[in-house]
């Protein structure tokens, strides 16, 4: 949260890795202590993040293990292009990819990972997040996002060997569970119909009971386990599955780490050795993410005036991950479109036909219950767990090395690179017998190397140039390459039944796609820092850079500056003590860089079921291109009060993005349907408030709480030659609306903006598609409590989301399939009502459905209207009926530890001992039923705001050792 109690001293870093006090800044950032980051109970570092800083929103996929995270701070600032900030660690930039299996962009159907998560959290000093273009300018075309510092530990000269182990371990739970119901079974217009999609049957109470009847003299299906399965000519059994059915593929999901290190130095060298492991075991079965740290940071002082910095970290991860999301053969799109009254235990095995004929590894589901057909239509999610693999193994180096050179007094040198690596090699299996297009089979090898250098020279200055001005500067030069390349192998169909992911599953060429993907992009930057400080009261710190790079033609050109202003001096409060006040003001620009490539129209190939051919691409180059342009200005104030025992921040902020990136439509005559340009402008403003208070500091009893508060209003100003520009399938960018903004079909509308009924009092789908909604919150909040008595610490963390709306389209299908259990409900009728085919009901009647009424009195919601404009498959629905307020609040984390040492326990053997015990996201506080609104179906993207059977997030409750000795 903002980030502890600040001293009068605190030191902060620029964007280039260069000190400053925080106090002679002009710009925003926060900073979050390591402490926060290890006690959010989170196993990767992007959500332990969430609610800790103003301006800063994390918007989650899901809670997969391992699953990555959104990062966005201040709003959203493109279109097309990427809306997470630069990572820095320990002074170079680094990746945090999160690719699909073409090494292009995210993914709906597998959660993917965040390379920012490969860090191990206990190897962390602090994050400090810069903000606005001022503090960020630093780094020109990359910077338009904000900037993550992370920097890393490492060991204090003259100190004894301090060796730390620390040992967690966390049970987690779904946090969320979508309500079914479990009244009707399987079939449609009351009357139980076998293998059909939907739950609209026969009511199951007024079954006979007992066994079912069954045909035993033909074709039957006989699964791994020896149980037979006949064709069920009469139902009688009452009996439902949804709690056996959810235990089949959910349980308690645990995860356990392992964290040693040691760290110390003698009077020329010092070090940091740190070995960590992660084990995590998904709430869905069969769903791991294993995760090891390897970390040495060392520093020499070879002489007086030179050292030597390295750091250098390998991470190996590994895991297997469950399909979900839109696909077929996804987890929730399975299990929730399944009748509650299908057993979906024995969901492999063999089927046998009237004549006799065994069909091996079949897949039984509930529309297809014998495995006759081979194609489930939808996975059993058994199949979707047990018998498709999606594992991934990433190798990771990261290595900093730096040379600091002490010229003179007044003049230093520095000269640091940087090489981030990586190779992600993933496998996709899909089993002869898969839903759908996988049904003979579907295999995808990948493998993605991601290579980043960096190199920085640097030369700092300090100059007193009378007793009143000081002068520092800092003067630079930056070379990066960045180079991707992803080869992946696709093999379909099989013509071997087999569970082996090997290419022999069909040695046919033409059974084989190969497709390789390159990204290569090189930038020089110089740069200049100068700050100037006057009456050690007035501090002007200005930047230029001037970038040059591969995917842009010429030279660009990002200034910044920023003042602060220590007013409180004028009160004869030299030393601020009663009370420190601070005004700062701030100006930049930065960017974001086009995509490589995009300056020639390209080749691309086709009729691959022709051999092969290589066309020009459909949209054309542009040499003409420039970066997006994100121009920004900030006011605000920092005050302190009572001795600094309470702190307030405020600024506001105010920016405009032009030039935005994106492809045009173009007329065909042109001979392309697509021209990438410089073609938008997006606005963002907004509040930040940070404010902490430490209102009882003695030895033995410490308390403080701290709070943040932000709000960022978007809107896209202009979208040249467009009316939407599409970033997800329900998501757009809409000229006068906000960004990610909900466009799809509606109700027909009156002109004075009331629902157009038809002649039987129902809402109308409108063919127009337009906005409907917006996902971006009014603002959002949190709140924590530190309390440390005697050797006792408590903490807890609330973050809150006000306004904005959410769109489950996931419950509208479920209307539609009749499963969910909104339209399980019976009612006993106390009037005449219509449906939507104009059908009466009269009063007395018990039916099956929902009363509403959209403006000309009761109407009867039952399957006529579910199955069409009010439910079901597809976009041409009634969808502004079921957009909902997104507010949410969550109890972040909750900690209760205790502190074993030396000074209350003199017979320890140990420096110190603590255990703790924390809770994490264990409650949810939303009007919305049977989705978490922090999550999003679109994962790593600017869509926003819709939930289509998602995987579940998850709770936990963990228990932590941390020894010292």
């Amino acid at each position: 949260m903002a980030c502890g109690f600040k001293e009068l001293d605190e030191v902060v870093l620029t964007a280039i890795g260069t000190k400053q006090l925080r106090d002679e800044t002009g710009s925003t950032s926060s900073i979050i202590k390591p402490q926060e980051i290890v006690q959010s109970g989170e196993t990767g570092l992007i959500n332990s993040l969430s609610g800790k800083a103003s301006g800063l929103r994390i918007v989650r996929q899901n809670g997969d293990p391992g699953a990555g995270a959104n990062i966005q701070i201040r709003g959203i600032n493109s279109i097309e292009g990427d809306s997470n900030p630069l990572i820095i660690v320990d002074g170079i930039p680094i990746s945090n990819d999160s690719l699909d299996d073409d090494g292009v962009g995210g993914s709906t159907d597998v959660t993917q990972q965040s390379r920012l998560n490969d860090i191990n959290q206990n190897d962390i000093k602090n994050v400090q997040i810069l903000k606005g273009a001022s503090a960020a300018a630093l780094w020109g075309s990359r910077a338009a996002n904000g900037v993550i510092l992370i920097t890393t530990k490492g060991g204090d000269f003259n100190k004894a060997p301090t060796f730390t182990y620390s040992s967690t371990y966390s049970i987690d739970d779904i946090s969320v569970r979508v309500p079914l119901q479990d009244k009707f079974g399987q079939g449609r217009d009351g009357v139980r119909g076998l293998n059909r999609t939907e739950s609209w049957g026969d009511k199951i109470a007024n079954r006979a009971g007992g066994e079912d009847v069954f045909n035993t003299s033909g074709q039957y299906f006989v699964s791994e386990s020896g149980n037979l399965y006949y064709p069920v000519t009469t139902k009688n059994s009452r009996e439902t599955f949804i709690n056996k059915n959810f235990d089949a593929v959910f349980r308690n999901g645990t995860y356990q780490q392992h964290d040693f290190s040691v760290g110390g130095g003698g009077q020329k060298a010092s070090y940091f050795f740190s070995y960590g492991l992660l084990e995590q075991d998904g709430i869905v079965k069969n769903s791991d993410y294993n995760r090891q740290n390897i970390r040495l940071n060392t520093k020499v002082n070879l002489t007086d005036w030179l050292d030597f910095r390295n750091n250098v970290a390998y991470t190996f991860t590994k895991s297997n991950r469950i399909r979900g999301g839109g696909s077929i053969t996804g987890l929730y799109i399975g299990l929730l479109r399944n009748p509650p009254d299908f057993d979906i235990t024995d969901h492999i095995g063999n089927y046998v036909n009237n004549s006799g004929s065994a069909f091996p590894n079949r897949q039984r589901a509930y529309r297809d219950q014998l495995g006759a057909s081979g194609n489930a239509g939808y996975n059993n999610p058994l199949w979707t767990l047990y018998e498709q693999n999606n594992e991934s193994r990433v190798d990771r180096f990261l290595v900093a090395p730096e040379i600091n050179i002490k010229a003179l007094d007044w003049l230093d040198f520095t000269l640091r690179g940087g090489l981030d690596f990586y190779s992600d090699e993933r496998q996709e299996f899909l089993p002869i017998n898969t839903s759908g297009g996988a049904r003979f089979g579907d295999f995808t090898s990948a493998v993605t190397t991601s290579k980043e250098y960096n190199l920085d020279f640097l030369m700092k200055t300090k100059h007193t140039l009378t007793t009143d001005v000081d002068l520092n500067t800092t003067f630079g030069f930056n070379f990066n390459n960045r180079k991707r390349a992803t080869n992946s192998n696709r093999l379909n169909p099989f013509i071997v039944d087999s569970r082996q992911p090997v290419t022999d599953l069909n040695p046919d060429d033409a059974a084989t796609t190969w497709n390789r993907n390159i990204s290569q992009i090189r930038t020089n930057r110089g740069y200049a820092l100068l700050n100037l400080s006057l009456f050690d009261q007035l501090f002007i710190n200005t930047s230029a850079t001037v970038e040059a790079s591969s995917t842009i033609e010429g030279a660009f050109f990002y200034p910044s500056v920023d003042v602060a202003w220590q007013f409180s001096d004028l009160f004869g409060n030299e030393d601020n003590d009663a009370f420190f006040g601070k005004l700062r003001a701030s100006w930049g620009k930065v960017g974001i860089q086009p995509g490589p490539y995009r300056f020639e129209t390209l080749t691309t190939t086709g009729f691959n079921d022709f051999g092969g051919a290589y066309l020009v691409s459909d949209t054309q180059g542009n040499r003409n291109l420039r970066p997006e342009i994100k121009t920004e200005y900030e006011i605000g104030a920092d005050l302190r009060f009572l001795k600094n025992r309470l702190s307030l921040g405020i600024t506001y902020y105010a920016n405009e993005i032009d030039d935005i990136l994106f492809e045009v439509n173009t007329n065909p005559s042109s001979g392309f349907n697509n021209s990438y340009r410089n073609a938008g402008i997006i606005e963002n403003k907004g509040w930040e408030v940070d404010l902490t208070a430490k209102i009882i500091d003695n030895n033995d009893f410490k308390l403080s709480v701290n709070s943040n508060f932000s709000n960022n209003k978007n809107l896209v100003v202009d979208i040249f030659g467009a009316e939407t520009v599409d970033i997800g399938g329900t998501s757009k960018a809409v000229k006068g609306f906000p960004m990610s903004s909900f466009y799809l079909p509606a109700s027909v509308l009156n002109p004075d903006g009331t629902r157009a009924l038809d002649a039987n009092g129902f809402p109308e789908v409108d063919t127009r598609d337009r906005v409907i909604g917006d996902p971006n919150p009014d603002w959002r909040g949190g709140a924590g409590m530190q309390l440390n008595f005697k050797g006792f610490d408590f903490s807890f963390l609330f973050e809150h989301s006000q306004g904005g709306e959410f769109i489950n389209r996931g419950r509208i299908v479920m209307y539609g399939f009749g499963t969910h259990a909104d339209v399980g409900n019976e009612v006993t009728l106390t009037e005449d009502l219509v449906n939507v085919d104009g059908n009466v009901f009269t009063a007395g009647t018990t039916v099956r459905g929902n009363i509403a009424d959209f403006g000309a009195g009761n109407v009867l919601l039952d399957e006529s209207f579910y199955r069409t404009r009010g439910g079901g498959l597809g976009f041409n629905k009634l969808n502004d009926l079921y957009v909902e307020d997104a507010t949410w609040t969550k109890l972040r984390n909750v900690t209760l530890g205790y502190t074993f040492d030396r000074k209350r326990h003199p017979n320890l053997p140990l420096k110190t001992l603590r255990v703790a015990m924390t809770g994490r996201d264990l409650i949810l506080w939303s009007k919305i039923i049977g989705s978490d609104p922090e999550t999003s179906y679109y994962g790593i993207s600017n869509a926003s705001g819709m939930d289509y059977f998602t995987n579940p997030s998850t709770r936990s409750i963990l228990f932590n050792v941390v020894a010292t000795f």
